[in-house]
């Protein structure tokens, strides 16, 4: 992997909406916009607005405190050469929002030209945001760039998981050709904290899959990130490393700036859902002050 310092100019930022291109010869170009806002006693989508096959789901209430559960839709079902897909999303003051998605994304083959999605989460002051979405399985030939942008108010709190997979293990479908460039910035208070970039070559162009300086084998990586203000102690993060040796995985706890950083790795991304959905379960009621209610889509 590739870790190096985030200059404002290479941040991959969501692009405004332009005039209707939903689709051309060039692909899928889809944005979703979406503000979520207190009203009341829950949390609402105060605005909603979509170009292209990405939508939202009505928003549930499955807890007591008018948290709302989202999920975001993309009908295609996979990203093709030459799209480019978006999501705006804002929590303003006190909102509370849990957000997944009901299957996991694909990044379909590209011969000919690059794909990209790109996610910006902004969280107000007092809100709280759970990023939970499906992996994304990245098939053999693609050419993709994927951006997760997370900015925080410095009394925001978040939980954020990004999982991803090279391949199709169980179609015996390495990951041979093609590129996967991933990247991730946290900002807080409006001052970076933390930037990952994450290059990943076709096996056959390059020995990163199998080196040690590189996965040393592993065909999938899940990053867990949270904030909350008051920061993370050495105990949360040796009790999160006793939790995490359990299983047989690879895995590493770090707080980093202020942030718990934990990243797990294995042969199939199946293999750490439920490592990671523990880790939620177990660092909800401390960040949020609230049991863990998993999304109903978790159980189908």
């Amino acid at each position: 992997m590739i870790f190096e310092p985030c200059p404002e100019s290479s941040i991959v930022l969501c692009p405004d909406i332009a005039a209707d291109r939903s689709r051309c010869a060039d692909g899928w170009k889809a944005r979703l916009d979406l503000t979520i806002a207190r009203r009341g006693e829950r949390s609402v989508a105060t605005r909603r607005r979509h170009r292209g096959p990405v939508y939202v789901q009505r928003l549930l209430y499955p807890e007591g405190d008018g948290t709302a559960h989202v999920m975001l839709l993309h009908p295609p079902g996979g990203v093709v050469q030459g799209d480019e897909i978006d999501f705006d999303i804002q929590l303003e003051s006190r909102a509370q929002a849990l957000i997944t998605t009901p299957s996991a994304a694909k990044l379909y083959r590209a011969p000919a030209r690059a794909s990209r999605q790109g996610v910006r989460l902004s969280v107000g002051a007092g809100a709280r945001l759970e990023w939970l979405p499906q992996e994304t399985i990245v098939f053999d030939g693609t050419q993709a760039l994927t951006s997760l942008d997370l900015d925080l108010a410095s009394d925001a709190r978040a939980v954020a998981w990004d999982i991803w997979t090279l391949g199709r293990p169980a179609s015996h479908e390495a990951f041979d050709s093609g590129h996967y460039d991933g990247r991730w910035c946290v900002r807080v208070g409006n001052r970076l904290r933390w930037h990952e970039r994450t290059l990943v070559p076709g096996a056959g162009q390059s020995p990163f899959q199998n080196a040690p300086w590189g996965l040393n084998g592993a065909r999938a990586v899940g990053t867990l990130v949270a904030y909350q203000p008051e920061g993370f102690d050495a105990t949360t993060a040796n009790e999160l490393r006793r939790r995490l040796a359990e299983y047989r995985i690879g895995s590493g706890v770090s707080v980093v700036d202020g942030l718990l950083v934990v990243r797990v790795t294995g042969r199939e991304a199946r293999l750490l859902h439920t490592p990671l959905r523990r880790l939620w379960e177990s660092l909800r009621p401390s960040i949020l002050g609230k049991p863990a209610v998993a999304p109903r889509i978790w159980a189908t």
